[in-house]
């Protein structure tokens, strides 16, 4: 799918694709670009979370965004607390190429009943190639969301696309792997906390 020379590009946090917005070589107009299918997702009465840029520390050299329907909220609460459970799709965009990947992703957060202040939430990370995996009860959202980002030029990566491992040496900044360890998946989805 990509060269050596592409992955090492990618690894050195360079961008790949000649394709609009990626040939722009620029994170906010990839960000601007972004917003367009944000607002199709809002049509189709998809809801989601962008997650804030590079998680909030270090780099991440992807955008991951967390899709879901109103069917797969639910909420639970006792005297003292609400619980927020949140089934949907997690979607790592990367920042070098119009590439994606998709899997099956899980947000919890729970809030002071009384105040509304929040407590303290998770959610499921997509880290490893095995995650790409969608059950039957989100698949059909999964479907809607590569037919979105397919209409806007996206490649869809699928798990073969990225499990190999990586075919030269390389000292990749993630938390996600050791060095000897590095997979394809770790040019294209990494994160430096």
């Amino acid at each position: 799918m990509f060269t050596n020379e592409q992955l090492k590009a990618m690894i050195r946090q360079e961008v790949i694709s000649e394709q609009y917005p990626y040939s722009e070589q620029d994170d906010r107009v990839l960000k601007n670009y972004l917003k367009a299918i944000l607002a199709e997702l809002t049509q189709m009465n998809i809801r989601y979370k962008v997650e804030p840029d590079h998680f909030g520390s270090g780099y991440a050299s992807y955008i991951q965004w967390f899709g879901y329907e109103d069917s797969g909220v639910q909420v639970d609460e006792d005297h003292f607390t609400r619980t927020e459970t949140i089934i949907g799709i997690q979607v790592p965009i990367s920042r070098f190429a119009p590439a994606i990947v998709i899997g099956g992703a899980d947000q919890i957060s729970t809030y002071i009943l009384k105040t509304g202040a929040f407590l303290n939430g998770g959610q499921s990370v997509i880290c490893e190639p095995e995650h790409l995996s969608v059950d039957s009860t989100r698949q059909e959202l999964a479907d809607q969301l590569e037919r979105l980002f397919m209409k806007y030029q996206f490649t869809i990566l699928r798990k073969e696309d990225v499990e190999s491992p990586l075919p030269f040496n390389a000292s990749i900044p993630t938390i996600w792997r050791k060095k000897h360890d590095y997979l394809v998946w770790d040019a294209l989805f990494y994160w430096e906390d």
